[in-house]
């Protein structure tokens, strides 16, 4: 279990998949406020954040293979301060000792799923992705007072639209090249694993044994590369 994000000692990305007109305003007003203003987003409902692109382009079909609600991708850049503070309140939706009726009532929930990667062989509701299930990735819901902070812009520092960066690594994939695809999708830095603090290891429970976590432990990969180069190697040889 790592949290791996394009990242610095100031700022983490995450990612949102909106209908066209949030992602519009959200971006060109650098703020929710817009939308919310325009009755198109809500701060009542809960929403979740993720720091893996990957995932997000599975989740939302990298903005064009499932729903027009989920038609665009906003990166938002936070305070790697407030997000470390909200992540100290966390509640994780299974495997502890806290359960279900906690994880409903917490206003930050955060659930470890197995991680996506580019496959360009990945057919279906896989969407050109497949699961890594010895490595961990991080989904952060978040409702009530939470929700609130997306609008406190000194908690979301950068609001960007970056559909066209998903929309492009997906065109490659289809064309059968992951290393190219990967640079569309990271064309500045790549996402690599972040130096957590031991107080929030612990609250995330992100040192928990193959037995505890009830799946194996796992090795988190640093680069744009190195995460493809498993996939990369196995598509060369016709591997799935």
């Amino acid at each position: 279990r790592e949290i791996r994000a394009i990242h610095n000692n100031e700022t983490v990305r995450v990612y949102q998949a909106y209908c066209e007109r949030i992602a519009k305003l959200a971006s060109k007003a650098n703020s929710f406020d817009a939308p919310l203003r325009d009755g198109c987003w809500s701060a009542r409902r809960m929403t979740w954040i993720k720091p893996s692109a990957v995932w997000m382009a599975y989740r939302c079909g990298w903005t064009t293979m499932k729903d027009e609600r989920q038609a665009c991708v906003v990166a938002l850049d936070l305070s790697r301060k407030r997000f470390e503070e909200l992540l100290m309140q966390a509640t994780l939706s299974h495997g502890h000792e806290k359960g279900e009726s906690s994880c409903k009532d917490s206003s930050v929930v955060v659930q470890w799923d197995p991680e996506r990667e580019m496959d360009a062989t990945a057919e279906g509701k896989q969407v050109l992705t497949r699961g890594t299930p010895n490595t961990r990735s991080i989904q952060i819901g978040l409702r009530g007072d939470a929700v609130q902070l997306l609008l406190d812009p000194t908690f979301v520092l950068r609001i960007s639209d970056v559909t066209a960066d998903f929309r492009e690594a997906a065109a490659r994939l289809k064309a059968g090249d992951v290393r190219s695809a990967a640079e569309a999708l990271w064309p500045r830095e790549a996402e690599r694993p972040m130096q957590v603090p031991a107080a929030l290891r612990q609250v995330l429970a992100m040192d928990l044994n193959a037995a505890e976590m009830g799946a194996p432990a796992g090795r988190v990969t640093a680069s744009r590369h190195s995460i493809l180069s498993a996939a990369t190697l196995e598509q060369a040889s016709g591997g799935a």
